[in-house]
């Protein structure tokens, strides 16, 4: 016999895939009765795990699992609250957040991973210091809740994020990739200014995967982990729909990455607004031009060539893998086959109903 959650997936599956479009009309709708009603027991994990093909990659649901938590184990990743984290999120740093010192001239920058952290963390600083590059670029390689090396053996003798961005003078530009319930209690109290970045998870997805994963795990793995919450700092939905639901605070603004490439300008002028600051036309078009994905490559480019290595920690992941990768929207269709675009549209359909935030995936 088998246990009841590969019934439900099973009988989920037969059901919809068999009885329901091949019965006549009448029995058509006891079968779609019975699938409403099973579906309505289950949890968004569950049914999301019977949506997936019984095979990934000609291995079994347990095979890939197991596969992706050799992986977490090689990175060095661990569970706090019942969320993953990477090895440079340590515990203790996620404690710390508690007690975090939030200025009323602070802004932050939230985001999930791979969905323009460095883009806007890089428009803020110029809009912040009127335009001048010459800001503290502390915030490219350390995030609030990170203890950034190239070394995890190194981790303990390393300053976490959170010390550096409490030694910072004011205004102060934090980044991060905090989960919603993670954050600093005072930002719900004080007056810091709050901007969260989310970007289409299909672009994200694949962004991800070529950061972090394309040497050790397929594509159609890291599909499976990242629709599934399977992978460090959690669920793509349930992280972006945390921020969103907290859009109408006066001191939070959220912006999708689509719209910063369909009007930067215009963006770039929304997020100065955000934050009290109101630049003359010519600062403004000096910024846009500075982080456009050509402008922003110069930069990190002319960082790599003052700082060598230690710039080259600032402009990529673990000084090997550049930030700057693609930065284009749309760019999921050179790596998705049809049929998984197909099967992630009905799980993003799932998670997204009702709460009315939805996301361009080209254009």
């Amino acid at each position: 016999m088998c246990v009841p959650e590969t019934c439900n997936r099973r009988r989920f599956t037969e059901i919809s895939a068999g009885d329901l479009f091949k019965a006549d009309s009448g029995h058509s709708q006891t079968v779609l009765h019975s699938v409403l009603s099973l579906t309505a027991t289950m949890s968004f994990a569950e049914q999301i795990k019977a949506m997936m093909p019984d095979l990934v990659n000609g291995k079994t649901h347990q095979q890939v699992e197991e596969k992706l938590a050799a992986f977490d184990r090689m990175q060095g990743s661990h569970v706090v609250n019942g969320f993953k984290f990477p090895a440079a999120v340590q515990p203790s740093n996620l404690e710390a957040l508690k007690t975090f010192e939030v200025r009323d001239d602070d802004v932050y920058v939230f985001t999930y991973p791979r969905s323009g952290t460095h883009w806007v963390g890089e428009i803020m600083q110029y809009i912040l210091h009127d335009g001048k590059g010459d800001y503290d670029r502390t915030f490219m390689n350390n995030g609030l809740e990170f203890t950034s090396t190239d070394d995890p053996i190194q981790l303990d003798g390393v300053t976490p994020g959170y010390k550096l961005y409490a030694a910072m003078a004011s205004p102060r530009c934090i980044v991060s990739n905090c989960l919603e319930s993670f954050l600093p209690p005072q930002i719900f109290t004080k007056h810091g200014k709050v901007i969260y970045v989310a970007r289409n998870p299909k672009d994200v997805l694949v962004s991800l995967y070529n950061l972090m994963g394309a040497e050790q795990l397929d594509f159609d793995e890291m599909f499976f982990g990242f629709v599934q919450g399977k992978v460090v700092l959690g669920c793509w939905f349930d992280h972006v729909l945390s921020y969103w639901n907290h859009r109408d605070k006066e001191n939070f603004l959220f912006i999708k990455y689509e719209d910063l490439h369909k009007d930067l300008r215009g963006s770039i002028c929304k997020l100065a607004k955000h934050v009290g600051k109101d630049l003359p036309d010519d600062v403004i078009d000096d910024i846009v031009e500075r982080v456009t994905f050509g402008g922003m490559q110069k930069t990190y480019q002319q960082i790599e060539e003052e700082h060598g290595e230690e710039g080259k920690l600032m402009t990529r992941f673990l000084g090997v893998t550049p930030w700057l990768r693609k930065g284009k929207v749309g760019n999921w269709k050179n790596t998705f086959t049809v049929a998984q675009s197909a099967l992630f549209d009905k799980i993003y359909a799932l998670r997204m109903k009702g709460t009315g935030l939805d996301f361009d995936f080209e254009l």
